[in-house]
């Protein structure tokens, strides 16, 4: 469809320069001849497009200048600067018409559509970058302490401690994914607040043994290659920092949830997900508050995506963490690109109905996540 559009221009331009260069000895030709410099000038300007087109390039910005002109700046080819048209005789109809190149540029979500004086239009795809997000200290790209940023965010003991119990926290992936989250202060007179009332915490907590997991352990992982408690090497890919996702239900303060700090709506393409040790001794053995999942039972988390425009849901896609007694046991993708564009996504967390007693679901609604890849564009 682009290169048809783009064929009707160059045709055109053709079309004009052929026949204005046959009219050329015929009568006194300077103005003449600067219309064909101009269209030769259109051809050379059409050309650039296709060549970015064929070399697969991308835009990485548009610049509108004073002079109506605008300026490309592509990944691979560099600034290229392209008129813009100017007005033309009126056509048949008596509108306005519009003589030369481009006459409008509009930025959209992936791409840029440069629209023609004929009507006609091409589409080509702005630079973006595919980022991720690893908790891991080295990795991190924002403004405040470049040393220790996501270890400094990890609470020591795993419940009752001062971050999760106390102050409370917030943390952003500033200059690379843009995600933010928080769990909020805790507030020891209304029992409210704090991790027990949802939000996203950061770990580097590991078990390889479930018996005795409960909700002091709540910031552990799973890792069957460890004899017991571990703090490195727990996270994806043998990373040491992940997250934790508390879903508080109907009880939450805050929800479990992922947002784009400057609020520019962004594909999150995947993530790695994978159980806890709390969630998943319940689900296989049970405990005083909650059943062993059934045979046919399921224990799921459910993203929901929203793009900040509207209330509505761009999205939904679930991910089982557990079915038909098949538990996920190691760090496993997850699809999130089907949310399209959001600036936010919620997290919630449902199960079988043995799983539920009087005051909704019983088993503890965590999951852990790691390694969160952001398509991001630069402009």
């Amino acid at each position: 469809m682009r290169n048809l559009s783009l064929r009707r221009v160059l045709g055109l331009a053709l079309a004009i320069f052929m026949a204005a260069s046959l009219a050329v000895s015929c009568y006194d030709d300077s103005e003449l001849r600067a219309s064909i410099d101009d269209i030769k000038s259109q051809l050379s300007q059409l050309q650039t497009l296709v060549n970015s087109l064929q070399n697969d390039d991308a835009v990485l910005g548009v610049t509108n200048n004073p002079d109506g002109s605008y300026t490309i700046k592509f990944k691979k080819s560099g600034d290229v600067t392209i008129k813009n048209g100017k007005d033309g005789a009126p056509g048949k109809d008596g509108e306005p018409g519009k003589d030369g190149c481009i006459t409008a540029v509009v930025k959209g979500d992936e791409s840029y559509t440069f629209l023609f004086g004929d009507g006609s239009s091409i589409l080509l795809p702005r630079y973006c970058e595919t980022r991720t997000l690893t908790f891991e200290d080295a990795d991190y790209r924002g403004p405040e302490n470049t040393v220790a940023y996501w270890s400094s965010k990890i609470d020591d003991p795993q419940y009752g401690g001062p971050i999760l119990y106390g102050d409370g926290c917030t943390w952003s992936d500033e200059n690379n994914t843009f995600l933010t989250s928080k769990v909020l202060p805790y507030d020891a007179a209304t029992w409210s607040g704090g991790f027990s009332g949802g939000g996203i915490a950061i770990s580097n907590y590991g078990n390889g043994m479930l018996n005795g997991a409960d909700y002091t352990r709540q910031l552990e992982v799973f890792n069957p290659e460890l004899d017991g408690a571990g703090r490195k090497g727990c996270g994806h890919n043998g990373s040491d920092n992940f997250a934790i996702v508390y879903d508080a239900g109907a009880y939450a303060s805050l929800a479990a949830m992922l947002l784009m700090s400057d609020k520019t709506p962004r594909v999150i393409e995947s993530v790695f997900v994978t159980n806890t040790c709390y969630t998943l001794n319940t689900l296989i053995n049970g405990n005083d508050y909650a059943a062993a999942m059934a045979n046919t039972g399921f224990f799921k988390v459910t993203a929901v995506g929203f793009n900040g425009e509207s209330e509505a849901a761009t999205a939904t896609v679930d991910f089982y963490l557990a079915k038909n007694i098949s538990f996920v046991t190691g760090w496993t993708e997850w699809d999130l690109s089907k949310l399209g564009p959001v600036a936010e996504v919620v997290f919630t967390i449902s199960g079988s109905p043995e799983q539920y007693g009087d005051w909704g679901i019983n088993t503890p609604t965590y999951f852990a996540l790691d390694d969160v890849s952001v398509r991001v564009y630069p402009d």
